[in-house]
C-alpha cells in the first residue's frame, strides 16, 4: 500500500487541518487522521484531498470497496493527479482486481510517461493477468527510464526464464544480482554476471575483490588476469584447472551440451572419421577427457582407449560411461611424455583453450604417437577484437584463443602435418557463436 502522501491545496479552507491530519496518517495515528477525514468531509463531501486519504485510510482498514468509491472520485475531480491514479491502481491491484488497476496506472501515465514505478506496477498487473508481452514492455519501458530499477529488472528475468529464453533471463538477472549492496554475494557471481553484461573492468574489480578474500584461490587469480589483462599466465595452472572442473563435475555436461549448445566431442568424431574407419584398430588417448563425452564417439575406433585429466571428480563421471579402457588423473604434456610412441590417435576437445602457448603440449602429442598416428583436436580461433601478442590470448571467459598460423606453424614445427582444418561453431556464449576450428593433423 502507497504511503499517503503530504500534499493539499493552499487554497482549500481545510489544508491546514488536512495537513496535519495526513501528518498523523503518516506517523500511525490512524484514528486521529480519520476523525479529521470524516469530520472535512461531512463539511465538504467533494474535498478531494480528504476523499483520496480517507480512501487510503479506509482500504488500510479493510473497507475496500468503500475506499475505491472515495478514490476514484478524488481522482475524478483532480483528474490530472498522477499520483493519485497510481495509489487507485495499487488499491485494485491489492484486491485482485487486476485489469482495473492496469487502467488506473494507464491513467497516470498518460499524465506522466517517464515515471518508472508506474511503469512497474503497469508490468506487474499485466502479468497477473497473464498479459506476459506487454508486461515485458512495460518493465523494459521501467528499466529504459532507471536502468538500476531492482523490481523491474527481476520481473523480466523472472518472465523470460518462464519463456524458455535463458539468454536473455539471464541478462536482466545478471544486471540485478550487480546492484548494490554486494554484502552477501558472491564474489564470483559478480565477476561473471559483470563480464556476462560486457562490463570487464567491473569484473576484475570484483575478481580482485575475491582474490584479496582469498588469496591463495587459483580460480580467483586466472579469473583476475582474464578480465584484466595483467600478469596473463602461458597456460591456465593446474590448480585452476583441478579447482575449477571438480567444483562443476556434476552440472558439466547439462550446461555444456543443453545450455551451450556444445560440439566439441561431435567434431572430434567427425575429424576421427575422416582419416579412419570404425574398426577398432587404434590405441587411442583422449587428453582432457573431462567427464567423458568424447567417449562414444572414439569408442568404435579405438581396441584400447585412455583418458586422461586433472580433475578426479570428472573422472569418476568418466568412468561410469563405462567406454574407457583406462583413466589417468594427470597432468596431459607430463602423462604424454612419459608414454613415448604408445598410441596411435591423441585427441582433445576443447583442451587447447586452457593452454595459451601450445608449444609443450604439441611437443608431448609428437611424443606420444606412432610415426603415422594422428592428433585431432579443437581450438577456439582469434577473432579481430582479440590483442594478441603471440599467436594466442587469454580471453575474459578465461579461455585462450589461438591464431589459425600460429597453430599450424606450431604443429609442423614439432612433426605434426595438418592434413585437415575446418571452420566450426564450437558453442554459444552470450547469445553469439564461439568460433573454432577442428584440425587433424598426422604424425610424419
Amino acid at each position: 500500500m502507497p504511503e499517503p502522501q503530504h500534499s493539499t491545496s493552499t487554497l482549500s479552507p481545510h489544508a491546514a487541518r488536512l495537513n496535519a491530519a495526513i501528518d498523523a496518517h503518516m506517523a500511525g495515528r490512524l484514528d486521529e487522521a480519520r476523525a479529521v477525514y470524516e469530520a472535512v468531509l461531512e463539511e465538504d463531501p467533494i474535498e478531494p484531498v480528504a476523499l483520496h486519504f480517507y480512501g487510503i485510510w479506509l482500504h488500510q482498514a479493510g473497507r475496500h470497496a468503500e475506499a475505491v468509491e472515495k478514490l476514484e472520485l478524488a481522482s475524478a475531480l483532480e483528474p490530472d493527479n498522477a499520483a493519485w491514479h497510481n495509489d487507485l491502481g495499487n488499491v485494485f491491484f491489492a484486491v485482485g482486481e487486476f485489469e482495473a488497476a492496469a487502467g488506473a496506472y494507464g491513467a497516470a501515465l498518460d499524465i506522466t510517461p517517464d515515471d518508472h514505478t508506474v511503469w512497474n506496477n503497469l508490468g506487474a498487473a499485466q502479468m497477473q493477468q497473464g498479459r506476459n508481452e506487454e508486461a515485458i514492455a512495460a518493465f523494459q519501458r521501467a528499466v529504459e527510464i532507471a536502468p538500476e530499477f531492482l523490481p523491474s529488472l527481476l520481473h523480466l528475468g523472472n518472465l523470460f526464464e518462464a519463456a524458455g529464453d535463458k539468454m536473455q533471463a539471464s541478462h536482466y538477472q545478471c544486471r540485478a544480482y550487480v546492484l548494490p549492496p554486494m554484502e552477501g554475494k558472491s564474489w564470483e557471481m559478480v565477476g561473471i554476471s559483470f563480464y556476462f553484461l560486457g562490463r570487464l573492468e567491473e569484473a576484475a574489480q570484483a575478481y580482485r575483490a575475491w582474490l584479496a578474500s582469498e588469496p591463495d584461490n587459483p580460480i580467483a587469480a586466472h579469473m583476475l588476469a582474464a578480465c584484466s589483462q595483467r600478469d596473463v599466465p602461458t597456460r591456465a595452472s593446474d590448480r585452476y584447472i583441478e579447482s575449477h572442473f571438480d567444483r562443476y563435475a556434476e552440472t558439466f555436461e547439462t550446461n555444456l551440451l543443453h545450455s551451450l549448445g556444445y560440439r566439441g566431442p561431435s567434431l572430434i568424431g567427425q575429424g576421427v572419421g575422416r582419416v579412419a574407419q570404425a574398426a577398432r584398430q587404434f590405441a587411442t588417448i583422449d587428453i582432457g577427457c573431462g567427464t567423458g563425452l568424447c567417449g562414444e564417439h572414439l569408442r568404435p575406433y579405438s581396441h584400447h582407449l585412455t583418458g586422461v585429466d586433472l580433475a578426479g571428480k570428472m573422472l569418476e563421471k568418466a568412468a561410469a560411461t563405462g567406454l574407457y579402457d583406462q583413466l589417468e588423473k594427470a597432468e596431459i604434456t607430463d602423462y604424454l611424455l612419459r608414454h613415448p610412441q604408445s598410441c596411435d590417435l591423441v585427441t582433445a576437445a576443447d583442451t587447447m583453450i586452457y593452454f595459451g602457448d601450445l608449444e609443450k603440449v604439441f611437443k608431448a602429442v609428437a611424443t606420444v604417437l606412432r610415426p603415422g598416428g594422428h592428433f585431432v583436436f579443437t581450438v577456439e580461433v582469434l577473432t579481430p577484437q582479440d590483442a594478441v601478442a603471440d599467436g594466442y590470448c587469454l580471453h575474459a571467459s578465461g579461455r585462450y584463443r589461438h591464431g589459425r598460423d600460429y597453430v599450424r606453424t606450431l604443429l609442423q614445427a614439432h612433426g605434426l602435418a595438418a592434413v585437415y582444418q575446418n571452420d566450426e561453431v564450437l558453442r554459444e556464449e552470450v547469445r553469439q557463436p564461439v568460433a573454432g576450428m577442428l584440425f587433424v593433423a598426422r604424425r610424419q
